[in-house]
């Protein structure tokens, strides 16, 4: 990342964060917390916080699921700099053959009942091969990135340990886009942030149903050294620790309210 980009993503992640701490509590409702010990909104849970002092005040459970809309913006202004077009979100449309639909509402159910493996090769020579009579789709990817090659990337990022409805949905998004633009050059991949494991293999059970994880799924480093170039990863978990840095001690004094 150059100097402007970070300080661009920068931006993205402390705004993310004032907005987060604010939208957490309402300031009224914590200075009577503080001062009366009442909640009126139902916020105090003395056994949570007993264990993790603040957690329930803080609004921590929906924590990762605004930051998955971050993490798309972030991705977008990373691309942006180095990739010949990129669009956050993007709408796609265009006629499809009916076999084709068919197709992905057959091969997603059977994905689902577990009576078929991920296989992104076989979808993909599956939606290339059909023709007759089309009609008319549309979907919404979360990041269109196309390369300076001519090749067109199309990501879903949602939670790193998303559940069964929405593998269903980046399933389907994906294979309409693959359906909707038959060609060669065009790639779909699910978007992971991070790996919840670690270095450990991925495990979660339900992306492990739907998706093909050598050829569909970027995970962690590789995802963001493809938005960004290699050592973006890196760049970007040090941006986070440094508007960490800075938000501590505010997290602090809202942790040690109750």
């Amino acid at each position: 990342m150059n100097t402007e980009t970070r300080a661009q993503v920068r931006a993205l992640i402390s705004d993310f964060m004032a907005k987060w701490i604010a939208d957490s509590i309402p300031a009224m409702e914590l200075e009577r917390i503080a001062a009366e010990g009442v909640s009126p909104s139902g916020l105090l849970t003395p056994f949570h916080d007993a264990l993790v002092p603040g957690i329930a005040l803080l609004g921590e459970r929906s924590f990762s699921t605004r930051l998955g809309n971050l993490h798309e913006k972030i991705a977008s202004a990373i691309a942006s700099r180095i990739h010949a077009s990129v669009h956050q979100p993007y709408d796609l449309a265009g006629a499809i053959p009916v076999l084709s639909r068919e197709f992905i509402t057959q091969r997603i159910s059977a994905l689902e009942r577990r009576d078929a493996e991920p296989d992104a090769s076989y979808e993909r020579e599956q939606i290339f091969s059909h023709f007759g009579n089309q009609v008319n789709a549309a979907t919404r990817i979360d990041l269109y990135i196309q390369t300076h090659g001519g090749e067109d990337h199309y990501f879903e990022i949602k939670s790193a340990k998303p559940n069964k409805g929405q593998c269903i949905e980046m399933k389907q998004r994906l294979l309409t886009a693959l359906a909707i633009r038959r060609q060669g050059s065009t790639h779909t991949w699910w978007g992971v942030p991070y790996n919840p494991y670690g270095k450990g293999e991925y495990r979660w059970i339900y992306p492990l149903a739907f998706f093909d994880f050598e050829d569909e799924v970027m995970l962690g480093l590789p995802f963001w050294d493809f938005v960004g170039g290699t050592g973006t990863y890196e760049e970007l978990l040090d941006l986070y620790r440094q508007v960490g840095d800075e938000f501590a001690e505010r997290i602090r004094v809202l942790r040690g309210i109750a």
